[in-house]
């Protein structure tokens, strides 16, 4: 299977303008330059595809191997082409001469020639020195070119020009600058990376380029998006977390990204020494070719890092100065290693692999021993470009156990200092690993792991450290030191998928109630924060008010300042918005006052979730990046980053930058969250992905029923919501909205046990209430889907009735949802269409609309129809909202409110098209009377219509009209 060409519009464009110019009658020359693999053979071919009859192409190119010994090599399949083409006999004198200046044939055996037209052979050829026969194929060629050029247009592509002979070199430039308005198209292709300094090639394109009448197209690595379109297209799978990573280690190259998706899974750190593979092998062969001198420095670089400073090369590389920089030089032009403003680094993470794995293991221990050793103690270490993370990677690359743990010890200081958890994180837990057992530092290393895991976004790595400080910890003798390592377990794994609950209940027994400590206060803001997640808003903002009075009795500003954000949270889960924002405002004074970075970035997240529910999208769009740029400088951009992110997407999905919202939701998942925000991110992209008629890829972001079941009730109140809409929306796309069946099921059973939220997912009701409609318009005859259809809009208005919205954007799904339970009326259609309005809630808008065109069309009031549809069209259309567009069209040719489509009656078997929409609600055994709803027309019309499709078909009833119909292709 070829791979979609992806990410070269713009130099798609740029040939196209080329030969643009040969079809206005004058000639064009682009040179095509890109490193191996890059694309430009399949650029030109993507190119030539499309062109007309009235184009010529010829191709030529050169072989990698003796090509100097054998002039115009790269020209002979051109000539041979344009003779072939010809077929007259001067050409065939071109060819000649060219033969005889590339000496490929012995004298005894003559290359083949075209069959030359009946008549008297040409005379013989005088013998010319090579300066007149080289001149004198120059001025054959080109007359054979004008020639060629007379009738249509010639594309004339020379490839791999980095190996040309030095005749093809002259050759092509003399083309290049004596083409003038002939009707030609020029195209050479060079790779970089294959020319050293000097090389005529080289000079060749320099002068070349400089010449105003010359294109250059530089081909660039592929953007992280179009590795993510092109993974998609080659296997099927689309997920931005492996685009994202693949990227990193092709550096985008195409040919890099195809053989990464072919040789998946593999291992991807240099360190660990990856097995072969055929991408490797061809890497390797690479180095393989530079000189003797090159390929140490290479190494050396590839054990120093990615990228590595010019002065620790010079000092790990320990050679003569003019050495090592013919050496660099000789990388550089090769574009082994790109020049940076301090040093070089690695064109390709994948080439740096392919190098370090291609070294022997005591060789590798060896050179990161010499390149600690080097190091140590060295006071210019920072300048040198190799903190002290990266001493701390040699000495254990090197084998050097304790060097190696100290070393750890001191880059995980580095790392909190700089709040970079991640990699203090990753620090302690190398430090765990060589520290011996018995260790009496082990606890702290694991709460500092603990702490680090935290802001860090790492619950996997936070649980085990939890398990192994509370084995070290005596909770009969430190209650309140085991309570707090429960704590933070909980939060671990609420992290994971929300089931933290027992380890909270766990801390509660060890913590009497009576006793005011600080890890009772933190208690009660978990225990707050959880019941506000679960959507119990009382008892969440009972235990608020229990860490604000904690707080008070022990004049304990961290408690202050978590009462306070938990205060906010608990009055959001109520709608109780303005008691949110002043308990929020609060929270932010003291935990900048105090520098409480956690409660702070926590707090900013429901400050975003606030405006949200308050519907001010446009102030959510412009907060939450700088609510994330302030994570991101805390460190903790991996923790609460997913979720900045979806509150970030909800805004711009609402206000209608569903571009940016796209880009948004795969940045984020790019990142590789944890489970339970993948989920999210990807319920999101899922329902941009079905709004924009991609139905596949919606289906494939749905989270699975093993997704969804697995961890807490409160994961599934969190989700269940989410994906039961989603599954809805989706089977009703499909037009088969049977198939949500077990989905909507499966939720009301929740939604009905004691388990569930008091307050039932807005979403879901709504996704629901709109598949009953989409159920019974499809089966109106079915009295089994009816009777229950009924009984799950009764369940639903029940479970609506405890909802009781106070805030503007909940109170918008109330409208809505309602509207969709009701009797269809067009007043309630139109009030939901305000609340959306009010709130600039484009989705909300688009879908109220178009049921308030079909509610005022079922009343007659066609105009009114007409005015909605148009409206959600306009709102629809700059989306690229296809499934909405879809639905419009469809309703707007049901109720003929668009000028009627005129042509050949006899496409259609002589059916108008009135009567072919009747034809095919006819086939499916709708009567009369549906079949008016269903076109909002009357019965009595709808029985001319039947009557004249009988005779048109000379059929004598509904079932031979509908046999008729089909086998004359009309319903198929």
């Amino acid at each position: 299977m070829i791979a979609p060409y992806v990410g070269r519009d713009a130099e798609l464009a740029a040939l196209r303008t080329a030969a643009a110019r040969v079809e206005a009658g004058d000639s064009a020359r682009v040179l095509v330059v890109g490193e191996a693999g890059i694309g430009k053979t399949r650029l030109i071919s993507e190119f030539t595809a499309p062109l007309g009859a009235d184009w010529l192409t010829v191709t030529g190119g050169c072989p990698e191997l003796g090509a100097e010994h054998f002039p115009y090599v790269a020209f002979l399949p051109v000539v041979q082409q344009l003779v072939v083409d010809e077929g007259g006999a001067a050409s065939q004198t071109t060819l000649r001469i060219l033969l005889r200046q590339h000496p490929t044939t012995a004298p005894d055996e003559p290359a083949p020639m075209p069959a030359e037209a009946p008549g008297p052979a040409p005379p013989s050829e005088p013998a010319v020195e090579a300066p007149s026969g080289r001149l004198a194929l120059l001025h054959e060629l080109l007359a054979l070119i004008e020639r060629a050029a007379s009738g249509r247009r010639l594309l004339l592509v020379v490839e791999d020009l980095h190996w040309a002979d030095s005749a093809s070199r002259e050759l092509f430039g003399y083309l290049a600058r004596n083409l003038g308005r002939l009707p030609v198209l020029l195209v050479g292709t060079v790779r970089t990376g294959e020319l050293a300094a000097g090389h005529p090639v080289r000079q060749l394109v320099a002068e070349l380029g400089r010449r105003p009448d010359i294109g250059v197209l530089s081909l660039e690595p592929l953007g992280q998006r179009d590795v993510g379109e092109l993974l998609t297209a080659v296997d099927g799978r689309y997920d931005p977390a492996r685009a994202a990573a693949i990227h990193r280690r092709s550096g985008g190259n195409p040919m890099f990204v195809e053989a990464l998706a072919r040789e998946e899974p593999r291992t991807t750190s240099p360190a660990t020494g990856a097995g072969p593979s055929p991408l490797r092998t061809l890497l390797q062969e690479r180095v393989a070719r530079l000189s003797e001198a090159a390929r140490p420095v290479l190494a050396v670089a590839a054990v120093a890092g990615a990228s590595v400073s010019h002065d620790l090369l010079t000092l790990l590389a320990d050679r003569p100065d003019g050495e090592l920089n013919r050496a660099l030089r000789e990388l550089v032009e090769h574009e082994q290693l790109l020049p940076t403003a301090s040093g070089y680094e690695f064109r390709h993470a994948l080439m740096r692999e392919a190098v370090y794995t291609g070294l022997l293991p005591g060789e590798r221990r060896r050179l990161h021993a010499r390149a600690a050793s080097a190091l140590t103690g060295r006071p210019d270490l920072a300048t040198l470009g190799l903190p002290a993370a990266e001493l701390a990677e040699h000495w254990h690359l090197a084998g050097c156990a304790d060097e190696a743990y100290r070393a750890a010890l001191v880059a995980a200081d580095e790392a909190r200092a700089s709040f970079a958890y991640g990699a203090e994180l990753r620090h302690l837990e190398r430090a765990l690993a060589l520290q011996a057992p018995d260790d009496p530092a082990r606890l702290e290393l694991h709460e500092r792991a603990i702490a680090a895991a935290l802001p860090a976004g790492q619950g996997e790595q936070g649980l085990r450290h939890c398990a192994a400080a509370l084995e070290l910890v005596d909770a009969v003798s430190e209650p309140e030191h085991a309570a707090l390592l429960l704590l933070d377990r909980a939060q671990c794994r609420s992290r994971l998928d929300l089931s933290g609950r027992a380890d909270v209940e766990r801390a509660r027994e060890l913590l009497p109630p009576d006793r005011p400590s600080y890890a009772l206060g933190l208690l009660h803001y978990v225990l707050a924060i959880d019941d506000a997640t679960g959507r119990y808003a009382d008892s969440s903002r009972e235990h608020a008010r229990r860490v604000l009075e904690l707080g008070e009795l022990l004049d304990d500003y961290r408690l202050r300042c978590r009462g306070s954000a938990a205060l906010g949270m608990a009055e959001l889960a109520g709608d109780n918005l303005d008691a949110a924002e002043v308990a929020q405002a609060r929270a932010r004074r003291i935990a900048t006052a105090i520098g409480d970075d956690f409660a702070l970035v926590a707090n900013s997240l429901w400050e975003c979730a606030r405006l949200g529910k308050a519907g001010l999208f446009e102030q959510l769009a412009a907060q939450a990046p700088v609510a994330m740029r302030e994570a991101e400088l805390l460190g903790m951009g991996q923790w609460r980053g997913p979720l900045f992110m979806v509150n970030l997407a909800i805004a711009q999905v609402c206000v209608g930058r569903w571009d940016d919202a796209v880009l948004t939701l795969e940045q984020a998942l790019a990142e590789e969250p944890e489970t339970l925000y993948a989920l999210v991110l990807r319920l999101q992209l899922g329902t941009l992905s079905l709004w924009r008629g991609d139905l596949d890829r919606a289906a494939a972001l749905m989270p699975t029923p093993e997704e969804l079941h697995r961890g807490s009730p409160v994961l599934r109140n969190y989700l269940l919501g989410f994906a039961v809409s989603s599954a809805c929306a989706l089977a009703v796309a499909r037009q088969d909205p049977e198939s949500a069946g077990p989905a909507v099921a499966d939720f009301l059973r929740h939604a009905l046990s004691p388990e569930a939220s008091p307050k039932p997912d807005q979403d879901a009701l709504l996704g629901i209430a709109m598949l009953q409609r989409a159920r019974l318009a499809a089966a109106p005859r079915n009295r089994e889907i009816a009777a229950d259809a009924a009984s799950i809009r009764a369940t639903l208005t029940g479970l609506l009735a405890e909802l009781r919205p106070r805030a503007p954007y909940p109170m918008a799904y109330q409208a809505t949802i309602a509207a969709a339970l009701g009797p269809g009326r067009l007043a309630d259609w139109d009030e939901a269409t305000e609340h959306w309005r009010r709130i600039s809630h484009v989705p909300g808008m688009i879908e109220s609309l178009i049921a308030a065109a079909e509610a005022a069309l079922a009343g007659s009031n066609r105009a009114g129809a007409r005015r909605r549809l148009e409206e959600a069209r306009d709102l629809a259309t700059p989306l690229g909202a296809q499934l909405y567009l879809d639905r419009i069209a469809a309703l707007g040719r049901r109720a003929r409110l668009e000028s009627p489509v005129t042509g050949n009656e006899a496409d259609s078997g002589g059916l108008t098209p009135r009567e072919y929409d009747v034809l095919r609600l006819l086939a499916r055994g709708l009567p009369n009377r549906q079949i008016a709803a269903e076109l909002f027309i009357s019965p009595a019309t709808v029985g001319v219509h039947v009557s004249r499709i009988l005779t048109k078909l000379t059929a004598t009833t509904r079932t031979e009209a509908t046999a008729r119909a089909h086998s004359l292709g009309l319903l198929d």
